[in-house]
C-alpha cells in the first residue's frame, strides 16, 4: 500500500485554452487542453498508475482487485464514486445542466451529476452562469433558447480565484471564459447542453444540443447564487485547513502548507485524494518520501494511516 501517482487523461473542446500547461506543464495532442481528468475510473477516460508497484496499471484495474483501497464497502464491481478535473476555460462554456440520479440512471445508465468547482486563476471579469435569476415558465425557457437570449435570465457571477461554488444537478450553469476551475464531481458523464452561442466544431458542423432533455430536468426557480466553503478554517503551526464542502458524495478539504510540515490519517472509511494546486514538497510515511509537484494528483489508499504532507503547497484533499 503506498501513494499511487496518476496520470492525466485529456479533453480537448473548443473552448479550451493553454493554461493548463502554463500552470502545470499539462498539455495534449492538440492545440488546446480544455480538460485535464486527474482522478477518472470512468468509460470516458482511465488514469494509469506511474510509480511503485502498479506502474502502468490502470486504477480502475487496482480498485476491483483491491476494493478495500476505496471504503470497506466497496465492491469489485461497483462503479468508482468520484471524478476530478482541472478546467481551462479560454472561452466559455455551453449554457447546460446535469440530472439528477434518477433521470440519468433511467436514460444513460449512470448516476446523475452533482459538483463543486474551486476556482484555481480566474482573468479580470471572468465568471460564471449559475441559475436562473427569475422565475420562468417553460414555454419562455425554450423560446429564450431558441432565440439566443437565455443568457439574460441567468445570474452571470464574477469568480476570483479561491472560489468555492457546488452546482445541484437541475441548475442551468455555465464557467465563462478566463477562469481555471478544479472540479470534484459524482463519477458521470451526463450533460444535457442548452445554447452553445451557434458555434461549429473542426468539422464546420453546429455542436449537438439535448435542448428538450434540458428543460425536463433545469428546476426553474430563481437561484441566489452563493458560495459554499466552510469558513471555520483552522489555522496551524505549518499552515491551514479549510473545509470547503461536504455532501452525500464526497467532502473536499483545502490544505495549505507553509515551509512546514502537517500530519494526516487516512483510515479505512474511505481513500484520500490529493490533487497539488499550487506549490510543491513530498509525501512523507513510514521512512519513505513521495516527492509532488503543481499539478499532480495521488490516490492514497483507505487505510493507510499516518502521513505528512512537507513543503509550501496548496492542496485539494477529497474523499468520501
Amino acid at each position: 500500500m503506498y501513494p499511487m501517482k496518476l496520470s492525466p487523461v485529456y479533453k480537448e473542446y473548443l473552448w479550451g485554452g493553454r493554461e493548463l500547461e502554463r500552470l502545470y506543464g499539462k498539455s495534449g495532442e492538440g492545440l488546446c487542453t480544455a480538460e485535464s481528468w486527474e482522478l477518472c475510473c470512468h468509460p470516458d477516460g482511465q488514469n494509469k498508475i506511474v510509480n511503485g508497484r502498479f506502474k502502468r496499471q490502470f486504477l480502475s484495474d487496482i480498485v476491483k482487485e483491491f476494493p478495500e483501497y476505496v471504503s470497506p464497502d466497496f465492491k469489485p464491481e461497483d462503479k468508482f464514486p468520484i471524478l476530478i478535473k482541472f478546467i481551462d476555460a479560454k472561452k466559455n462554456l455551453s449554457i447546460q445542466v446535469h440530472p439528477s440520479d434518477e433521470t440519468a440512471l433511467r436514460e444513460r445508465g449512470e448516476e446523475g451529476k452533482a459538483e463543486m468547482w474551486y476556482v484555481v486563476s480566474a482573468k479580470p471579469r471572468a465568471f460564471l452562469y449559475y441559475g436562473l435569476n427569475r422565475m420562468i415558465s417553460r414555454e419562455e425557457l425554450e423560446k429564450k433558447i431558441q432565440d439566443g437570449t437565455v443568457c439574460e435570465v441567468l445570474n452571470k457571477v464574477e469568480v476570483h480565484a479561491g472560489d468555492v461554488f457546488f452546482i445541484h444537478p437541475g441548475t442551468i450553469h455555465a464557467i465563462g471564459a478566463g477562469a481555471v476551475i478544479a472540479e470534484i464531481q459524482q463519477n458521470s458523464n451526463t450533460t444535457f447542453r442548452v445554447y452553445d452561442y451557434l458555434r461549429k466544431d473542426k468539422d464546420g458542423n453546429y455542436r449537438e444540443l439535448q435542448v428538450e432533455r434540458a428543460i425536463d430536468v433545469i428546476d426553474r426557480t430563481p437561484v441566489i447564487p452563493s458560495q459554499v466553503f466552510d469558513n471555520n478554517e483552522v489555522r496551524l503551526k505549518s499552515g491551514s485547513l479549510r473545509r470547503l464542502f461536504e455532501c452525500d458524495y464526497f467532502s473536499v478539504l483545502r490544505i495549505q502548507v507553509d515551509n512546514g510540515k502537517i500530519k494526516f490519517w487516512c483510515d479505512r472509511s474511505s481513500f484520500h485524494s490529493l490533487l497539488v494546486v499550487s506549490g510543491n514538497g513530498f509525501l512523507e510515511h513510514a521512512g519513505k518520501r513521495y516527492d509532488f509537484q503543481a499539478g499532480d494528483s495521488m490516490f492514497i489508499p483507505a487505510g493507510f494511516g499516518e502521513y505528512y504532507i512537507h513543503g509550501t503547497n496548496e492542496i485539494l484533499m477529497s474523499k468520501l
